[in-house]
Formats: structure tokens, C-alpha cells, sequence
């Protein structure tokens, strides 16, 4: 097991600055998703969310997964080829966003609500067949006897006949495929800039 660990400890090092990246790019797209707006974070806040996350990879990288070494002029231009790499995988996720998070934003919300409809009637399955759910749109207002944003839940009918439940969700179906499309992006960049960091980047003399 230690052989295999030490085998492959370049890899298992890059999986977990790749995931510590990854989450430092999720949690700056949702910072700025709250503070800026969907649109800003899927546009300028995206990019600027990438620079970060770039520099903060770059020093990860060069100092515990390949374990660099290079000093001055080849210091310098193997921080160049790192950059000009990951601004080839920023371009592509700045695409990713603009395209699957705006301008598909709707589709992808409808696409949010089918899903969580479905949930919801493989729930009502396990209820029995005498029980149906509803999911009211998002953001719709809940009842009055729901005051702390949690959510509601109505239920019409009795043991005599069939009973319908109406589960009020105050998630952001759009603000979710928003998430999603950022999750997938990432995980199509981590593999992208691995294969740059290995062959052209950090690639051993």
C-alpha cells in the first residue's frame, strides 16, 4: 500500500490541490453569485474567480505536486506556460458558463424543475399509490404559517380518500443549474489543465 501511495503520489497530490482549487472556484462563483448577481458571476465575476484560483494553483502545483525547482529565467517561463495553459482553460470555462449558464439559464431551470418534479414521484411511489405530491413553482410566497423560509407543506385529504401534498420549495432552480453547470465546467478543467501541467508545463527535462 505505502508503494502504491508513493507510486502515485503525484497524481493523489494533484487530485487533492485539484479539489481544494476546485472548491476555492465554487465558493468564489457563489460569494459573487450572492453579492454581485447571477449574470455578473457567470460573466466578469467568473473571470476574476479564475485569476484567483489560477495564482493559487500555480504555487500549489510548482511546490507540492511536481515539485519544481527551476530558479530565474526558467522560473519565469514556466510560470508563463502555466498562465498561458490555464487562461486556454479559463477561455474554455468562461464559454461553459456564458453558454450553459446564461443563455440555456432558463432551459436549465426547467430542466431543475422536471428533475425535482420526478424526485417527488418516486417519493409519492413510496408513499402509496393513494398519496400524490406537487411541487409549487420556486420562489413561490409559502403559507402563512411559514415564517422562517423553511419549507411548507400542505396536506389535503384523509384516510377516506386520496391524499395530495403540496410541498412549497423556496430553492433557486436557476441559481441550482447555475451550481451544476459550474461543477461540471470544473471537473472538465481540472483533467484539461492536468494533462497541460504534466506535458507542457512541468515536464521533466
Amino acid at each position: 500500500m505505502k508503494n502504491w501511495f508513493i507510486k502515485h503520489r503525484e497524481v493523489l497530490a494533484y487530485l487533492v490541490f485539484g479539489v481544494l482549487t476546485t472548491l476555492l472556484n465554487i465558493v468564489l462563483y457563489a460569494l459573487f453569485s450572492r453579492l454581485f448577481g447571477y449574470e455578473a458571476a457567470n460573466s466578469w465575476g467568473n473571470v476574476l474567480d479564475n485569476v484567483i484560483c489560477i495564482l493559487f494553483a500555480y504555487v500549489t502545483n510548482r511546490a507540492f505536486v511536481f515539485a519544481s525547482r527551476t530558479q530565474g529565467r526558467e522560473a519565469l517561463k514556466e510560470f508563463g506556460a502555466f498562465v498561458t495553459c490555464r487562461l486556454g482553460t479559463l477561455v474554455l470555462d468562461a464559454a461553459i458558463m456564458m453558454i450553459f449558464g446564461n443563455l440555456l439559464a432558463a432551459q436549465g431551470a426547467a430542466l431543475v424543475e422536471s428533475f425535482m418534479g420526478g424526485v417527488l414521484g418516486v417519493l409519492s411511489n413510496l408513499l402509496g399509490a393513494d398519496t400524490v405530491l406537487h411541487m409549487a413553482a420556486s420562489g413561490v410566497t409559502p403559507s402563512a404559517g411559514v415564517s422562517d423560509g423553511s419549507a411548507a407543506i400542505a396536506i389535503i385529504g384523509g384516510a377516506d380518500g386520496p391524499t395530495a401534498i403540496f410541498v412549497t420549495g423556496l430553492y433557486d432552480a436557476q441559481a441550482l443549474w447555475g451550481l451544476v453547470v459550474k461543477i461540471f465546467s470544473n471537473v472538465v478543467v481540472v483533467v484539461l489543465n492536468y494533462v497541460f501541467s504534466k506535458l507542457i508545463v512541468f515536464k521533466r527535462k
